[in-house]
Protein backbone atom coordinates (compact mmCIF):
# COMPACT_ATOMS: atom_id res chain seq x y z
CA UNK A 1 0.00 0.00 0.00
CA UNK A 2 2.58 2.50 0.63
CA UNK A 3 4.32 2.00 -2.76
CA UNK A 4 1.10 2.07 -4.14
CA UNK A 5 0.36 5.84 -1.91
CA UNK A 6 4.22 6.88 -2.72
CA UNK A 7 3.11 6.40 -6.32
CA UNK A 8 -0.10 8.63 -6.45
CA UNK A 9 1.41 11.10 -4.57
CA UNK A 10 4.32 11.30 -6.78
CA UNK A 11 2.27 11.34 -10.14
CA UNK A 12 -0.39 14.17 -8.10
CA UNK A 13 2.80 16.01 -7.58
CA UNK A 14 3.69 15.88 -11.27
CA UNK A 15 0.42 16.95 -11.79
CA UNK A 16 0.39 19.91 -9.99
CA UNK A 17 4.10 21.23 -11.48
CA UNK A 18 3.11 20.61 -14.66
CA UNK A 19 -0.11 22.74 -14.06
CA UNK A 20 1.73 25.37 -12.56
CA UNK A 21 4.46 25.62 -15.39
CA UNK A 22 1.11 25.69 -18.10
CA UNK A 23 0.04 28.70 -16.07
CA UNK A 24 3.43 30.66 -16.16
CA UNK A 25 4.01 30.05 -19.48
CA UNK A 26 0.94 30.23 -21.29
CA UNK A 27 -1.31 32.30 -19.57
CA UNK A 28 0.50 35.37 -18.73
CA UNK A 29 0.93 35.18 -23.19
CA UNK A 30 -2.90 34.84 -22.96
CA UNK A 31 -3.39 38.07 -21.17
CA UNK A 32 -1.08 39.89 -23.25
CA UNK A 33 -3.10 38.75 -26.35
CA UNK A 34 -5.76 40.44 -25.02
CA UNK A 35 -3.88 43.58 -23.66
CA UNK A 36 -2.74 44.37 -27.75
CA UNK A 37 -6.13 42.90 -28.52
CA UNK A 38 -7.73 45.72 -26.99
CA UNK A 39 -5.62 48.26 -28.61
CA UNK A 40 -7.79 47.61 -32.02
CA UNK A 41 -10.49 49.81 -30.95
CA UNK A 42 -12.68 50.71 -34.24
CA UNK A 43 -12.56 47.30 -35.99
CA UNK A 44 -11.63 44.49 -33.92
CA UNK A 45 -10.64 41.34 -35.52
CA UNK A 46 -12.55 37.85 -35.08
CA UNK A 47 -11.70 36.14 -32.21
CA UNK A 48 -11.69 33.17 -34.21
CA UNK A 49 -8.35 34.59 -36.09
CA UNK A 50 -6.20 35.50 -33.33
CA UNK A 51 -6.78 32.37 -31.20
CA UNK A 52 -5.90 30.46 -34.84
CA UNK A 53 -2.68 32.94 -34.96
CA UNK A 54 -1.79 31.90 -31.14
CA UNK A 55 -2.50 28.31 -32.28
CA UNK A 56 0.05 28.71 -34.50
CA UNK A 57 2.63 30.13 -32.87
CA UNK A 58 3.01 27.88 -30.42
CA UNK A 59 3.02 25.20 -33.44
CA UNK A 60 6.10 26.84 -35.29
CA UNK A 61 8.04 26.13 -32.42
CA UNK A 62 8.43 22.91 -33.02
CA UNK A 63 10.48 23.73 -36.53
CA UNK A 64 12.12 26.02 -35.60
CA UNK A 65 13.66 23.85 -32.49
CA UNK A 66 14.88 21.72 -35.37
CA UNK A 67 16.09 23.93 -37.42
CA UNK A 68 18.26 25.83 -34.68
CA UNK A 69 19.29 22.23 -32.87
CA UNK A 70 22.27 21.53 -35.32
CA UNK A 71 23.77 25.54 -34.65
CA UNK A 72 22.94 25.07 -30.42
CA UNK A 73 27.00 24.90 -29.40
CA UNK A 74 27.12 28.47 -31.42
CA UNK A 75 24.96 30.15 -29.36
CA UNK A 76 26.15 30.29 -25.55
CA UNK A 77 27.91 32.44 -23.44
CA UNK A 78 31.20 30.45 -24.66
CA UNK A 79 31.07 31.29 -27.89
CA UNK A 80 33.93 33.54 -29.53
CA UNK A 81 31.74 37.12 -30.49
CA UNK A 82 32.33 37.18 -34.23
CA UNK A 83 30.79 33.70 -34.20
CA UNK A 84 27.95 34.46 -31.37
CA UNK A 85 27.06 37.46 -33.25
CA UNK A 86 26.65 35.62 -37.01
CA UNK A 87 24.80 32.67 -35.10
CA UNK A 88 22.31 34.79 -33.30
CA UNK A 89 21.18 36.79 -36.01
CA UNK A 90 21.43 33.83 -39.27
CA UNK A 91 20.32 31.23 -36.72
CA UNK A 92 18.09 32.45 -34.17
CA UNK A 93 16.48 36.02 -35.50
CA UNK A 94 16.44 34.22 -39.12
CA UNK A 95 14.91 31.58 -38.47
CA UNK A 96 12.90 32.34 -35.56
CA UNK A 97 11.23 35.53 -37.52
CA UNK A 98 11.91 34.12 -40.33
CA UNK A 99 8.49 31.69 -39.34
CA UNK A 100 7.04 34.26 -37.39
CA UNK A 101 6.85 36.26 -39.80
CA UNK A 102 5.88 34.26 -42.66
CA UNK A 103 3.15 32.84 -40.72
CA UNK A 104 1.77 35.87 -40.28
CA UNK A 105 2.09 37.12 -44.16
CA UNK A 106 0.72 33.85 -45.53
CA UNK A 107 -2.44 34.02 -43.00
CA UNK A 108 -3.19 37.76 -43.65
CA UNK A 109 -1.86 39.00 -46.25
CA UNK A 110 -5.02 38.54 -48.80
CA UNK A 111 -7.02 38.01 -46.06
CA UNK A 112 -10.60 40.42 -46.23
CA UNK A 113 -10.40 40.92 -42.75
CA UNK A 114 -7.14 42.51 -43.00
CA UNK A 115 -8.88 45.96 -43.57
CA UNK A 116 -7.30 48.36 -41.41
CA UNK A 117 -3.66 49.35 -40.75
CA UNK A 118 -3.56 48.42 -36.97
CA UNK A 119 -4.47 44.63 -38.39
CA UNK A 120 -0.95 43.33 -39.35
CA UNK A 121 0.61 45.05 -35.36
CA UNK A 122 -2.08 42.56 -33.99
CA UNK A 123 -1.60 39.55 -35.89
CA UNK A 124 2.23 39.70 -35.37
CA UNK A 125 2.02 40.52 -31.81
CA UNK A 126 -0.42 37.35 -31.27
CA UNK A 127 1.76 34.88 -33.30
CA UNK A 128 4.87 36.31 -31.47
CA UNK A 129 3.24 35.63 -27.81
CA UNK A 130 1.79 32.18 -29.19
CA UNK A 131 6.17 31.40 -29.92
CA UNK A 132 6.80 32.80 -27.05
CA UNK A 133 4.21 31.22 -24.37
CA UNK A 134 5.16 27.69 -25.66
CA UNK A 135 8.67 28.24 -25.93
CA UNK A 136 8.39 29.26 -22.24
CA UNK A 137 7.11 26.42 -21.15
CA UNK A 138 9.92 24.51 -22.43
CA UNK A 139 12.37 26.75 -20.64
CA UNK A 140 10.38 26.75 -17.42
CA UNK A 141 9.90 22.64 -17.63
CA UNK A 142 13.62 22.44 -18.17
CA UNK A 143 15.01 25.35 -15.83
CA UNK A 144 12.13 25.82 -13.13
CA UNK A 145 9.72 28.39 -12.20
CA UNK A 146 11.77 31.34 -11.45
CA UNK A 147 12.98 31.21 -15.34
CA UNK A 148 9.93 30.97 -16.84
CA UNK A 149 8.52 33.79 -15.08
CA UNK A 150 11.01 35.64 -15.85
CA UNK A 151 10.46 35.31 -19.70
CA UNK A 152 6.65 35.19 -19.08
CA UNK A 153 7.45 39.06 -18.80
CA UNK A 154 10.60 39.59 -20.93
CA UNK A 155 10.88 37.05 -23.50
CA UNK A 156 7.50 37.35 -24.25
CA UNK A 157 7.48 41.11 -24.94
CA UNK A 158 10.53 40.89 -26.72
CA UNK A 159 8.61 38.33 -29.55
CA UNK A 160 5.21 40.52 -29.72
CA UNK A 161 7.86 43.61 -30.27
CA UNK A 162 9.80 42.00 -32.99
CA UNK A 163 6.75 40.24 -35.03
CA UNK A 164 4.37 43.27 -34.38
CA UNK A 165 6.99 45.21 -36.04
CA UNK A 166 7.26 42.95 -38.72
CA UNK A 167 2.91 43.20 -38.55
CA UNK A 168 3.17 46.89 -39.45
CA UNK A 169 5.39 46.76 -42.35
CA UNK A 170 3.02 44.18 -43.99
CA UNK A 171 0.14 46.64 -43.42
CA UNK A 172 2.45 49.33 -44.97
CA UNK A 173 3.29 47.02 -47.74
CA UNK A 174 -0.39 46.46 -48.46
CA UNK A 175 -1.20 49.89 -48.22
CA UNK A 176 0.86 50.96 -50.52
CA UNK A 177 1.08 47.93 -52.96
CA UNK A 178 4.95 47.51 -52.13
CA UNK A 179 6.09 43.82 -51.16
CA UNK A 180 9.91 45.80 -50.94
CA UNK A 181 8.31 46.21 -47.45
CA UNK A 182 7.63 43.11 -46.08
CA UNK A 183 11.58 42.59 -47.23
CA UNK A 184 12.75 45.30 -45.62
CA UNK A 185 10.26 44.34 -42.03
CA UNK A 186 11.62 41.36 -41.74
CA UNK A 187 15.53 42.35 -42.29
CA UNK A 188 14.48 44.88 -39.77
CA UNK A 189 13.06 42.14 -37.10
CA UNK A 190 15.98 39.54 -37.74
CA UNK A 191 18.89 42.36 -37.06
CA UNK A 192 16.63 43.33 -34.08
CA UNK A 193 16.34 39.59 -32.47
CA UNK A 194 19.64 38.54 -33.15
CA UNK A 195 21.40 42.03 -32.05
CA UNK A 196 18.92 41.57 -28.50
CA UNK A 197 20.18 37.92 -28.17
CA UNK A 198 23.59 38.71 -28.94
CA UNK A 199 23.87 41.32 -26.24
CA UNK A 200 21.74 39.16 -23.72
CA UNK A 201 23.56 35.66 -24.29
CA UNK A 202 26.82 37.93 -24.78
CA UNK A 203 26.69 39.14 -21.40
CA UNK A 204 27.00 42.60 -22.44
CA UNK A 205 23.69 43.97 -20.22
CA UNK A 206 22.40 43.11 -17.14
CA UNK A 207 18.35 42.11 -15.84
CA UNK A 208 18.00 45.79 -15.63
CA UNK A 209 19.26 46.75 -19.13
CA UNK A 210 17.25 44.07 -20.94
CA UNK A 211 14.02 45.43 -19.12
CA UNK A 212 15.13 48.89 -20.36
CA UNK A 213 15.64 47.49 -23.89
CA UNK A 214 12.22 45.52 -23.58
CA UNK A 215 10.20 49.24 -22.47
CA UNK A 216 11.79 50.43 -25.20
CA UNK A 217 10.68 48.43 -28.09
CA UNK A 218 7.43 48.50 -26.44
CA UNK A 219 6.82 52.48 -26.36
CA UNK A 220 8.17 51.72 -29.95
CA UNK A 221 5.31 49.28 -30.88
CA UNK A 222 2.78 51.38 -28.89
CA UNK A 223 3.56 54.46 -31.27
CA UNK A 224 2.80 52.39 -34.23
CA UNK A 225 -0.03 51.13 -32.61
CA UNK A 226 -1.47 54.60 -32.34
CA UNK A 227 -0.42 55.54 -35.63
CA UNK A 228 -1.98 52.92 -37.58
CA UNK A 229 -5.33 52.99 -35.63
CA UNK A 230 -5.77 56.78 -35.83
CA UNK A 231 -5.61 56.05 -39.64
CA UNK A 232 -8.70 53.95 -39.58
CA UNK A 233 -11.08 53.86 -41.86
CA UNK A 234 -13.36 52.60 -39.35
CA UNK A 235 -12.30 55.64 -37.30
Amino acid sequence: MKGVEGYYKLKGGVIINLILLSLVSILPGILWVWYFYRQDKYDPEPTNLIIRDFLWGIVIVLPASLLESPFGGYVTPQTPLLILFLSTIFVVGLVEEGLKSYTVYRLHYNHPDFDEPVDGIIYGVTVGLGFAAFENLVYATLFGLSVGLSRAVLTSLAHASFTGIFGYYLSKAKERQDRSLIWFGFVLVTFFHGLYDFLVIGGFISTFYTIIIIVALQLYLASLIRNTTERSPFK
